[in-house]
């Protein structure tokens, strides 16, 4: 059976989402949560999820920082942001966090279908009148969005707990690989951070979370 999580703090809505993945995905099994907290709980405390879909302004989710910190606890689940914001910056940030697709809640209902069976198909969804750019804009900004982009969700988790000021063997301890696993990742973080050490990964990490909590 194919199990959803629906996290969104509207009712009316959580409803009209779960009539949506029932018709995408015959027979899915849905829990929902209304709020970040019940939403990381749920997914802390239950079997792993097929698929969550998630709003992006509901309580508790501190900018884009709640949909990075879901993305890491379910490494193998496809999360689709649903939000009411249209912006094209928005719709690109999310993406570059990670999420598999990004539904605005005024796209029609037989659209959400599609999107979510595409999805589930492995394939990311965004808007159709949300063309990805070619280019990111210029700015500080956009090089730490682009750095964010280019990490896997295994290496956010990690770079997340460096920044917590955890080390290596309690990184490997806490996501259960081994030390030498962990070694790699850092050392693929640096890289891709353009730094030279730890201590300024965990900068560079610290401007990121600043940057998507303002977001």
């Amino acid at each position: 059976m194919v199990r959803v999580l629906i996290a969104d703090d509207h009712p009316l809505f959580r409803d009209a989402l779960r009539h949506v993945v029932c018709q995408a995905i015959e027979g899915a099994d849905c829990v929902e949560a209304h709020d970040f907290g019940q939403a990381a709980q749920a997914v802390a405390d239950s079997e792993p999820f097929d698929l969550i879909l998630l709003d992006l302004n509901m309580p508790g989710m501190n900018g884009f920082t709640g949909l990075l910190e879901l993305l890491d606890a379910s490494l193998e689940t496809p999360v689709v942001v649903v939000s009411a914001t249209e912006e094209t910056e928005v719709i690109e940030r999310a993406l570059t966090c990670g999420a598999m697709g990004y539904l605005t809640k005024s796209i029609p209902r037989d659209q959400m279908v599609e999107a979510i069976r595409k999805v589930m198909r492995g394939e990311i969804f965004r808007p159709a009148d949300a063309e990805p750019r070619a280019k990111p804009t210029a700015g500080r900004g956009a090089d730490l969005m682009e750095c964010l982009g280019s990490l896997t969700k295994r290496q956010r988790m990690v770079l997340n707990l460096m920044a917590r000021g955890k080390s290596n063997k309690q990184i490997a301890f806490e996501i259960d690989v081994t030390n030498t696993t962990v070694k790699a990742h850092v050392t693929a973080i640096l890289r891709k951070l353009k730094v030279t050490s730890r201590t300024q990964a965990v900068i560079v990490a610290r401007q990121i979370d600043g940057l998507l909590k303002s977001g």
